[in-house]
């Protein structure tokens, strides 16, 4: 593979908030597919969740992906989706990022939940065909056959998708909100800055 070659990971969802599970499937992502530099994009407004009212604003949510993300050199926050605003569509924010970094590879990682419903994306084809599509084993479960099927199912003009080895922690964003508005404990879940940072904001509270 020619030194020269620049590799992109992007990593999209809500972040509402990021959690350690978040971090540890990028550093992941990172190694595996020794990227160069891997995006957290945080979305304005995901076309799955249209109406949630339970979504921090997108500024309270770059802003924890930013704390979240500061120690890791490889790690970086674009804001081309909550610029856009409207619905996030993966489609365009690949689009914009191939603009601007010509030459790059792209990686778009997704979980194995998301895979399930990729076809469902928006133009799920030409994203496979702007990035190479990754999958991380999320602990919703598949069998080898239908993880086999799946590959076949998402394997455009001949790339596969490839399955990114990460460790399986049930942590969730909806989990760590809903403990916060029962006033409970968010310690381990959480870096301590974006723990701060809800309390600070007084964020998802009832």
């Amino acid at each position: 593979m020619p030194q020269s070659e620049h590799r992109i990971g992007i990593i999209g969802g809500s972040f509402n908030p990021i959690h350690i599970a978040h971090l540890i499937i990028a550093d992941r992502f990172v190694d595996q597919l020794h990227l160069d530099a891997c995006y957290f994009v945080p979305a304005f407004q995901s076309p799955f969740k249209v109406g949630d009212k339970g979504l921090a604003s997108p500024t309270d949510r770059v802003a924890m992906v930013k704390l979240a993300i500061e120690q890791h050199p490889m790690f970086h926050v674009s804001t081309a989706e909550v610029d856009r605003q409207g619905v996030s569509y993966t489609i365009d924010t690949l689009q914009t990022m191939s603009i601007q970094n010509p030459g790059a590879v792209l990686h778009l990682l997704i979980g194995s939940d998301q895979a399930v419903e990729f076809v469902r994306w928006k133009d799920w084809q030409d994203i496979c065909r702007i990035a190479q599509l990754c999958i991380v084993r999320r602990p919703f479960l598949l069998t080898p056959e239908q993880e086999q099927r799946m590959t076949e199912q998402l394997t455009i003009d001949g790339r596969p998708p490839i399955w990114v080895q990460a460790p399986l922690l049930e942590i969730s964003s909806t989990d760590i909100r809903s403990r916060v508005a029962d006033d409970k404990s968010i310690n381990y879940q959480t870096v301590k800055a974006v723990r701060d940072y809800i309390d600070a904001k007084k964020l998802y509270r009832k």
